[in-house]
């Protein structure tokens, strides 16, 4: 098995997370539809799940995708969904306050009611009903789609928080729970995968210029301090050489070529992917297939 193969693919019997994260624009989608399509054709069942708020990847895949795990037609293997923010919100909040109401008095309820309507809460919520998907014990793959990086990290060190959401939950004068003892097992659990190299491979998607790479490099640094390594590196959009006819392209693609021995040296330990630049919108079964067929280097089936 090649390097990539052991970052894309689950060992025998295990399962595989496999994140992909950078900067807006720089086509984290795009490669996490690839990426899913892939492992399904591969024969191992694939959960596409993005946290993103603005998420766009049943634009990518032309296939409706919805807060509930549907499969997408035509691909076996392949299911996709999306965190719905408002929805998972709205829930998080009903449960913490029926919770409650059956423990406290008004004032507290109304305390804790005002206190629901943090920020905080809202990325509760979502790190919560990504918890509750990331656990799911059904696919062997799941890919996810993230939002740009600092909202991805900013999810991601959420667990350092726990304490403050029990507190909240149990008042002034409750011991935390069983419910969220167990709830927090859950949590510990999947963290302590995505420290595991073998079970999560982290990915940065950029373009090769500058500015993507130095934020990338600085999340993937920040993800170190959680003891999650970047494993895999896509360099994206990158213009193909045949197409490098005039001045203008040839010294862009130059550039980019620099740019490329940059990542290189600066993300040395990881895999890194190149993606060229595609005439057309990236969109559709067939042209994922294509791709994928492309840079994964694989034979059609």
């Amino acid at each position: 098995m090649s390097r990539l193969d052991t970052v894309l693919y689950p060992a025998k019997g295990e399962r595989k997370n496999i994140f992909f994260s950078g900067k807006g624009g720089v086509g984290k989608t795009s490669m996490a539809c690839i990426t899913a399509l892939q492992t399904a054709r591969k024969g191992y069942k694939t959960l596409l799940l993005t946290t993103d708020p603005a998420a766009h990847i049943g634009n990518v895949l032309d296939r409706p995708v919805s807060d509930t795990i549907t499969p997408i037609e035509s691909v076996d293997n392949l299911y996709a969904a999306k965190i719905d923010q408002k929805k998972a919100t709205e829930e998080y909040k009903k449960n913490v306050l029926e919770d409650a109401e059956a423990k406290f008095d008004t004032h507290t309820i109304m305390a804790m009611r005002e206190e629901l309507d943090s920020p905080c809460t809202e990325e509760m919520a979502a790190f919560q009903k990504f918890i509750e998907f990331a656990s799911l014990e059904e696919f062997q793959v799941i890919v996810f789609d993230t939002a740009p990086t600092g909202h991805t990290l900013r999810m991601l060190e959420l667990p350092m928080d726990w304490s403050k959401q029990i507190q909240l939950k149990a008042g002034i004068s409750t011991g935390i729970s069983e419910a969220d003892k167990k709830q927090k097992e859950v949590f510990d659990k999947v963290i302590d995968r995505m420290k595991d190299e073998k079970s999560t491979t982290f990915a940065f998607v950029m373009y090769p210029e500058k500015t993507p790479i130095v934020e990338a490099y600085r999340a993937s640094q920040e993800l170190m301090t959680l003891d999650i390594k970047t494993q895999l590196v896509v360099a994206n959009l990158i213009i193909p050489e045949e197409q490098a006819v005039t001045p203008f392209y040839q010294k862009r693609r130059n550039m980019q070529l620099g740019y490329i021995e940059e990542i290189k040296e600066t993300f040395k330990d990881a895999e890194l992917l190149k993606i060229s630049m595609f005439e057309d919108e990236i969109k559709g079964i067939a042209m994922l297939k294509n791709i994928g067929t492309e840079i994964f280097d694989i034979k059609e089936e």
